[in-house]
């Protein structure tokens, strides 16, 4: 099971450990952190499928979305049926890539158990931060996508070429009508950077108490599908576990 950013798996890592203490037995699940944007996303995922010592059966790779589709809210869960990659004719890339059959099935099981809204659609894989609505709209009518990340193609590429099957999960961060600021992407960067923005520009705390809520809730969402989904896939009993993160995030 593999994201972008250690804070999309902190809270599943959290959950299993629960259970290995409550069951006594370890499941066996590994974790690993892929790193922000296309390039990093796809070397990732080809050193880790290259890995003589690794063996993998399927990668889940789960994680946070933009939203361009107007219907989508943050916490809705996202099972793209194609990853397509923004100007991918430009850089040599074929069709849009498809999930693995039985993984999907495994997700869409998964997910009939939790309260949070269930869309298909595609997922464009983007090189930068899509902020504003009007690029939003447009790549939505452009490519006919749902929803934009920055890791989806290159890694599902990566393990197309190795053979391996591929699933990506994605929660809605940021909705389609939202805009984003612009320092965003330094600020995920540096804890310090965040504290400096706070103490010389305050007028910028509301923008970011509404991100860091929308952020908890995509955080319990994507905790509360990882588990459900092990257990559909026979990874995890199905006596372990809280299942109540999203619920506690909503309230």
């Amino acid at each position: 099971m593999a994201a972008s950013m250690e804070q999309e798996l902190t809270g599943l890592r959290r959950e299993l450990l629960d259970i290995e203490d409550a069951t006594g037995i370890h499941p066996q699940v590994e974790f690993r952190v892929l790193g922000v944007g296309p390039e990093r996303a796809g070397a990732s995922m080809t050193a880790l499928l290259e890995d003589s010592h690794s063996s993998v059966e399927g990668v889940l790779v789960i994680g946070v979305a933009g939203g361009v589709d107007p219907e989508l809210e943050t916490g809705d869960l996202l099972l793209a049926d194609r990853y397509a990659l923004h100007d991918g004719a430009a850089q040599g890339a074929g069709q849009a890539i498809k999930p693995d059959t039985q993984m999907l099935q495994s997700a869409q099981q998964a997910a009939l158990d939790l309260p949070a809204p269930i869309f298909s659609g595609g997922s464009l894989t983007v090189d930068h931060l899509v902020a504003g609505p009007e690029e939003r709209e447009e790549l939505r009518t452009q490519y006919q996508v749902h929803s934009v990340n920055m890791e989806d193609y290159r890694a599902a590429g990566a393990a197309q070429k190795a053979g391996v099957p591929f699933l990506s999960v994605r929660v809605v961060l940021d909705t389609a009508s939202q805009r984003l600021p612009g320092y965003l992407p330094g600020l995920a960067k540096s804890p310090y950077k965040v504290l400096t923005n706070v103490l010389l520009m305050p007028w910028r705390i509301p923008t970011m108490l509404r991100l860091k809520r929308q952020l908890q809730l995509c955080q319990a969402v994507l905790t509360n599908f990882g588990v459900s989904y092990l257990k559909t896939a026979g990874f995890i009993g199905h006596g372990g576990g809280s299942g109540n993160a999203a619920s506690d995030a909503r309230g």
